[in-house]
């Protein structure tokens, strides 16, 4: 039963009282409160960890033509890539057989370039679109062979990229929880090297790789999705002090066939990353 409450009043000399009665406190009222949000801006990169956390911002990957800005990235429906890697296979020597020669770390900054660190290859994804509908792919392709700079280039005409190497993560879920939401690098290939997967050049008949994808509507709303080319990543592993200087590692590797017979000179090629949104 509720309290009884006795309350007394005194007006022009008079008592006025109220006999001890039941009294209810059930009349009500209602007020709004209101808010809005729109679909939000490009954010920084983020290093890759795994939520849920507030994320903490790495500096912009600088533009390879241009280091003094930031490298230009995909983005539609205010989803945004914001992590794209330039891969180094550094300086190898030629073999008489065919060889595999892994990836150098990429260089992360922070704080301005106040922080220096290197950890294995990544691409990431932050979706800001603000739309329960939204899914994502990031796939990627090489434009054409490794050739050399010469007026009569030489080219690798078989050799590939390979990934051996896959951890995701997020900052709005465990790892754990991705399974069947989120999928990166199919490691669906193998041979006396592993299992991998092979990032195609636009000449061959095999579509583009696709290396980070959101396959549930809505899933990946206000968070960075990573897909790190490295089994069993721990965010804690890399930072100035613990990983100050590149090392090769064996998430990326080159495959370099004898038969495309590699001479001493400096190979490159341009890979092209492409992000599909729906709706």
């Amino acid at each position: 039963m509720k309290n009884k409450i006795i309350t007394s009043l005194l007006l022009s000399g008079l008592v006025l009282s109220y006999s001890a009665t039941e009294v209810h406190a059930d009349d009500t009222a209602k007020t709004k409160a209101e808010t809005e949000f729109t679909a939000g801006d490009r954010p920084d990169p983020s290093k890759p960890e795994e939520g849920p956390k507030d994320p903490s911002p790495l500096d912009p990957d600088p533009d390879p033509e241009d280091p003094s800005k930031p490298k230009p990235l995909p983005e539609a429906n205010n989803v945004y890539v914001t992590h794209l890697p330039d891969i180094s296979f550094g300086s190898n020597k030629t073999n008489l057989k065919t060889t595999e020669y892994e990836a150098l770390t990429e260089k992360r900054t922070k704080n301005q370039g106040a922080e220096t660190f290197y950890m294995p290859h990544s691409v990431q994804v932050a979706d800001l679109s603000g739309n329960s509908a939204t899914t994502w792919k990031l796939s990627v392709q090489q434009d054409d062979v490794f050739k050399t700079k010469d007026s009569t280039p030489q080219k690798l005409t078989n050799s590939r990229i390979r990934i051996y190497g896959n951890t995701l993560t997020s900052t709005a879920y465990a790892a754990s929880d991705l399974a069947d939401k989120v999928a990166g690098v199919a490691l669906d290939k193998s041979d006396e090297f592993g299992a991998f997967s092979t990032i195609p050049v636009a000449s061959d008949s095999q579509d583009e790789l696709v290396v980070l994808e959101n396959k549930t509507e809505g899933f990946t709303l206000n968070s960075y999705t990573s897909s790190i080319f490295a089994n069993s990543y721990l965010e804690e592993n890399y930072d100035a002090t613990k990983t100050p200087n590149a090392e090769r590692y064996e998430g990326v590797k080159l495959n370099v066939p004898a038969s495309d017979q590699s001479q001493a000179k400096a190979y490159s090629a341009d890979l092209t990353w492409t992000l599909t949104v729906e709706p």
